[in-house]
């Protein structure tokens, strides 16, 4: 795995373009270093900076941001074959603050970069460079915050309190000056930026379907918003946010099953390649997407590294996939023709024959699509007492895998909780390595009852991680989570 090396507070601004609809737009040099006297002085730079955000946040999500949402979670087990000591410590539940993955560092770079453009373009406004470019100002400041809130929200899931930092770092010397802000005021920043980026207005799209899918759009801020309601248990914000994607016509479900299919996939499970569903994961990009983080090793040299977590393919990654996970599967549910090979292996985000290693470790990881804010949905739904409603989305989602679908009777009498379960089953398999399982069982209060029994989690407390000892030898005002101290 990728040993990230980044500062919290680095200066460095890397404006790669990395969507191929913008590369001619911008005639200026890739730059590595931030400097005042040739920055920031017109606005394609601060276009390009935007890019280097995005940039920035690949590496802070390639692999890392699915080991944080599957590796304390029951969908994988260890492969003996590839024993790591930070997966296996994941796994068991004995995180140490020396692990690589509980540092934040490259996390807050991407906040530092979103720091620098919205104090810098408002500048550039205040100077005249914007003048006749406001929706060019106003996609640039959105996307900023929207980067910014993101960061945020993922990183309080993991570490609780958080440094809330708003400004730029000219000298790296200054985080150390900062301490952290509980999780009210952090829950307060992450609702004022994602307001921010509402009203700037954020766009809607953008001209290519690639950068639709790969930068924040309405529909982006909007799953966001309703991931962050849906954390804090704000279940009427959370059908508001939710309901604004569903009837975007932008979004639609990839298609899986088909009835009328002649299409035998237990005699060639490879043609599940050519479905839009698999190729979501393959391909990227499709009309289900909302959001996701757009890797490419032919045009740029990314890669996002799933293939050192997952697979099987005749490599040796770190997971292979639970039994308990796959006993979820009927026999007539086509997602697990996606999702597993013979032997366990999580081949997912692979195509099952031809796939190279050298050129293909490229997928992109999918922050958010239409299924998944669905299933949210129909958790806000029972959440508020609408269990019909409720079940009708778990159904959709069931439906499209050629799942069978829930009749009345099967939950009748059943509560809230009970359907909730229901709800998170469904989760499990539709959403499985895609990063949410730890993050589910979190948010829904049911990590005990279910990682217990695996690994002995036994205190809320332990839900979060610790802090990196580097980041605290930084800045002494951090101070260790209570279950490390």
């Amino acid at each position: 795995m990728k040993r990230k090396d980044y500062k919290i507070y680095s200066i460095m601004l890397i404006t790669l373009v990395f969507l191929s609809g913008c590369k001619k737009a911008l005639e200026i040099d890739p730059t590595t270093s931030y400097s005042s006297s040739n920055f920031w002085t017109e606005t394609p730079q601060a276009t390009a900076a935007l890019y280097g955000a995005y940039n920035l946040l690949q590496g802070a999500m390639a692999p890392e941001s699915v080991l944080y949402g599957e590796g304390r979670a029951d969908n994988v087990v260890i492969n003996p074959l590839a024993l790591s000591s930070q997966t296996l410590n994941l796994l068991t539940n004995n995180l140490n603050s020396s692990l690589p993955i509980t540092n934040w560092s490259a996390f807050y770079q991407v906040v530092n970069q979103s720091n620098l453009i919205l104090k810098n373009t408002l500048e550039m406004k205040g100077k005249g460079l914007y003048l006749g470019k406001d929706a060019e100002y106003n996609s640039v400041r959105g996307q900023a915050f929207a980067i910014r809130a993101f960061c945020y929200f993922y990183m309080t899931r993991i570490w609780g309190k958080l440094p809330v930092v708003t400004e730029p770092f000219l000298d790296a010397k200054q985080s150390v000056s900062i301490g952290r802000s509980d999780t009210t005021a952090v829950y307060a920043r992450i609702q004022a930026d994602l307001d921010s980026a509402a009203l700037a207005p954020i766009p809607a799209s953008y001209t290519t379907t690639s950068a639709t899918r790969a930068q924040f759009t309405m529909a982006a801020v909007n799953a966001l918003y309703t991931d962050f309601y849906m954390w804090r248990h704000q279940y009427e914000n959370a059908l508001v946010a939710s309901q604004k994607i569903l009837t975007n016509s932008t979004y639609s479900l990839a298609s899986l099953y088909s009835a009328s299919s002649t299409i035998d996939y237990n005699i060639n499970p490879a043609l599940i390649d050519n479905t839009a569903y698999a190729q979501m994961f393959t391909k990227g990009f499709s009309n289900e997407s909302i959001f996701e983080i757009d890797y490419n090793f032919a045009e740029r040299a990314t890669r996002s590294f799933l293939i050192t977590v997952y697979g099987d393919l005749g490599f040796q990654p770190f997971f292979k996939a639970s039994g308990y996970l796959s006993s979820k599967f009927s026999s007539m549910d086509l997602r697990s023709k996606v999702n597993f090979d013979t032997n366990s292996g999580i081949v997912k985000f692979f195509e099952k024959s031809g796939f190279v290693r050298g050129t293909q470790d490229d997928k992109n990881i999918i922050v958010y699509r239409l299924a998944d804010i669905i299933l949210l949905r129909a958790e806000a739904l029972n959440k508020t007492g609408n269990i019909p409603g409720a079940m009708a989305l778990v159904n959709q989602i069931r439906a499209r895998a050629g799942a069978s679908t829930y009749t009345d009777a099967s939950y009748s009498g059943f509560n809230t909780d009970q359907i909730e379960d229901l709800i998170l089953d469904e989760r499990a398999r539709e959403l499985c390595y895609e990063g949410k399982r730890w993050f589910d069982l979190v948010r829904t209060g049911k990590a005990i009852k279910v990682m217990g029994p695996i690994n002995g989690l036994n205190q809320t407390e332990n839900f979060l991680w610790p802090l990196s000892l580097t980041e605290i030898r930084l800045n002494p005002l951090l101070d260790q989570n209570s279950y490390y101290q």
